[in-house]
């Protein structure tokens, strides 16, 4: 990402509430909403490894689907309210508690354990807890 400075500064930086996912939205929302322009280039190409440089596993994929669900709704609430944010995490609280009660029966820990962290990003946000689960 390339910023205007000034302009930055004048629609706020990033959401210093949001850690991981939706913090670039969240950004360019807001500068669309001050009418200034986003401009996008189709030839760049950047290739994300995704937690490449780091050997936690398991742990990096709890984070990485709590903050999804987290960020989410906070997102969500942020841009439209709480009743539409609940309205639109509905169905992956019901996705996520069905997956869990159906990996549990099939005794798949790591896949439970990932609809777990997608349940308890949403319960956290829904009760405006605070970003928090770190796992560095």
């Amino acid at each position: 990402m390339l910023l205007n400075k000034k302009k930055i500064i004048k629609v706020g930086l990033f959401d210093e509430n949001i850690f991981l996912y939706l913090e670039e939205i969240d950004l360019c929302r807001r500068v669309k909403q001050a009418n200034h322009k986003i401009f996008i280039t189709k030839e760049a190409k950047v290739t994300h490894l995704g937690a490449k440089s780091s050997n936690i596993g398991d742990e990096f994929e709890k984070c990485r689907n709590w903050h999804w669900m987290w960020s989410k709704f906070y997102f969500n609430k942020k841009h439209s309210g709480y009743l539409i944010s609940i309205i639109k995490i509905f169905p992956n609280l019901i996705s996520a508690s069905l997956k869990f009660f159906l990996y549990f029966i099939l005794f798949q820990a790591h896949k439970k354990n990932i609809y777990k962290m997608r349940i308890l990003g949403i319960y956290n946000s829904l009760i405006g807890k605070k970003s928090y689960y770190r796992i560095f």
